[in-house]
């Protein structure tokens, strides 16, 4: 029987948010003079070319060489379902994909490909590329997601910057565990003919790590990693705890909550942050370096995310300029 790989120490990551896959909080100015809630609309408003200007600055080379300065080993990598430019008003993103994968290789960086919006939208938020209705678990949807997904296994399969692929970002609660089963074990598969043993899959789970202790087993689906995301800012619980015991919390409740999603499924903390409700503040050293402890259980970890415009908690590339995180 297959047995979970135990890993020395995670890999150390930051996530390129806001950059191929628009949210306005992260870049605010660029949507500034227009009534545009998400890419989608922004798309639909704004002058490509002022797009493409800001994509080609926002993440450059410069950016790749900064971050192996810091001791960051991989990049998770958000992409939207219009990449390949087939998907009206959005403009296309490949060659910014492309561009990542030459700069990783430079760099002797990982990338983590993240699935982040799908056609339909998997949660209805920002980050999915246009907020409103969840309409992904769709027959039609479905099929344009493993499509896309067969397209980035083969154009970056042979990458040797690929660490793996990421199958769907932080699908809607109310999707079906049955529904999402099935769809990782057909993306699963399709993964796996095209790419190597050694490409990580990644499946998201939606917020609910229980459910999925007895599914997907490492036995029948080796290389199969489970994504957990770890936020304490939006939630009745987060925003009732004084700051201490948010600082508490990181340190004694996490690693065994971590540990206990680890003993089922290779486990990779696909987003994190210091930041914490309005009016809770710990000293971000402190709360940091008490995550990353915390996190000793996974094979590796993705700060959300590596800039912002105007920096602050949400902003790894801030936190190392202040010397809050290392």
């Amino acid at each position: 029987m297959a047995s979970i790989q135990q890993v020395k120490s995670p890999l150390r990551g930051v996530n390129l948010g806001g950059w191929l896959v628009l949210e306005p909080w992260i870049t605010p100015d660029l949507f500034k003079g227009i009534d545009a809630r998400d890419e989608y609309d922004f798309c639909k408003q704004a002058n490509q070319t002022v797009l493409r200007q800001f994509r080609d600055t926002f993440v450059q080379e410069d950016d790749f060489a900064w971050l192996a300065q810091q001791g960051i080993q991989a990049v998770r990598l958000p992409v939207g379902y219009w990449l390949f430019g087939d998907y009206p008003p959005f403009d296309a993103t490949v060659g910014y994909v492309d561009k990542a994968f030459r700069w990783a290789a430079k760099y002797n960086l990982k990338i983590l490909l993240d699935v982040h919006a799908v056609p339909g939208s998997q949660n209805g938020k920002v980050h999915s590329g246009r907020i409103g209705a969840v309409q992904w678990p769709h027959d039609q949807h479905l099929s344009q997601t493993m499509a896309l997904l067969e397209q980035l296994a083969d154009r970056y399969g042979d990458e040797s910057a690929l660490l793996g692929i990421s199958l769907l970002n932080e699908p809607a609660p109310h999707i079906s565990a049955a529904m999402l089963k099935a769809f990782y074990k057909q993306a699963y598969e399709l993964i796996r003919k095209r790419c190597g043993k050694s490409v990580w899959v990644v499946f998201s789970d939606g917020f609910k790590p229980r459910k999925w202790r007895k599914q997907l087993p490492v036995r029948d689906y080796p290389g199969l990693y489970i994504d957990t995301h770890h936020y304490q800012i939006y939630t009745w619980y987060d925003k009732l705890l004084p700051a201490q015991l948010q600082l508490w919390r990181a340190r004694h409740m996490l690693p065994s909550k971590l540990a206990r999603i680890a003993k089922h499924h290779p486990l990779v903390v696909g987003e994190w942050s210091v930041a914490l409700p309005a009016g809770r503040s710990v000293a971000g050293d402190k709360y940091a370096l008490a995550q990353q402890q915390a996190f000793a259980s996974s094979a590796a970890w993705f700060y959300w995310t590596y800039k912002t415009q105007y920096g602050g908690p949400w902003s790894f590339r801030h936190l190392v300029a202040r010397n809050l995180i290392a």
